[in-house]
């Protein structure tokens, strides 16, 4: 079969040998997408280079189309946009690590999705561009679960208490998973309006930790593979 040639945001990438690696990757084409990718570790020229499997980058990959396994070799990769002040800045580049292993996680099984597809670029676009970014994380984690099947339902009725397993509000607290308080009313906030990064609802520190906090244990309920991600603790000390 011919190559296929799509358009891929770079999540991560694993040593498979003393000279290649498997990188990861979310395709317009083929959804979330594994490749071996000869070589690049060599000591040898070669037209793969690290710094095009950077987190985050947009890249137009070219592969080899194995029927019924998406590990496939990678035969040519060329970058669309890489993310300077994300690689640069400190605070966005372990963002972009938190948020690339979050991804790796809750994207591994899923199927191609434009709609998905332009809301990274769109995001990721954002977040290179802005210098007002703390709370850009947190509410990606917010706005994803659109895309996921699993976001919560709006707090239409203003009640004061938010069902995790349910994803709902509810006046009550029917069950083990209801929660109330600040992060209940941010979380409503955040689910009233449209996409926007500059939402300042997350204004301090601990709002945007309780927040994490509750988006953790929503993924972990409605997305059974889903663990606490291990760059969490370095996020919470660059933030501290």
């Amino acid at each position: 079969m011919g190559n296929v040639s799509s358009q891929s945001i770079v999540l991560n990438f694993t040593k498979y040998s003393e000279t290649s690696i498997i990188v990861n990757c979310y395709s317009l084409l083929n959804g979330y997408s594994s490749y071996i990718v000869k070589g690049v570790r060599s000591k040898k020229k070669t037209r793969f280079k690290l710094g095009h499997f950077q987190r985050l980058n947009l890249v137009e990959i070219e592969s080899g189309n194995i029927k019924g396994n998406k590990l496939s070799f990678l035969k040519n990769i060329k970058i669309i946009h890489t993310y300077n002040s994300i690689n640069s800045d400190l605070i966005k580049f372990n963002i972009a690590v938190f948020l690339s292993e979050i991804l790796s996680m809750i994207l591994k099984n899923h199927n191609a999705d434009t709609k998905l597809f332009d809301f990274l670029k769109i995001s990721f676009d954002w977040f290179e561009k802005s210098e007002n970014y703390s709370s850009f994380h947190v509410l990606f984690m917010v706005y994803i679960t659109k895309f996921l099947g699993i976001c919560p339902e709006k707090n239409i009725n203003s009640h004061l208490f938010f069902d995790l397993e349910n994803g709902c509000f509810s006046e009550n607290k029917y069950s083990t998973t209801s929660i109330s308080g600040q992060v209940t009313n941010d979380l409503s906030l955040i689910l009233g309006t449209q996409f926007d990064y500059s939402n300042n609802v997350l204004n301090n520190v601990t709002r945007r930790r309780e927040m994490i906090d509750l988006m953790l244990k929503y993924y972990m309920i409605h997305l059974p593979a889903f663990k606490i991600p291990k760059s969490l603790e370095i996020l919470n000390e660059l933030f501290s």
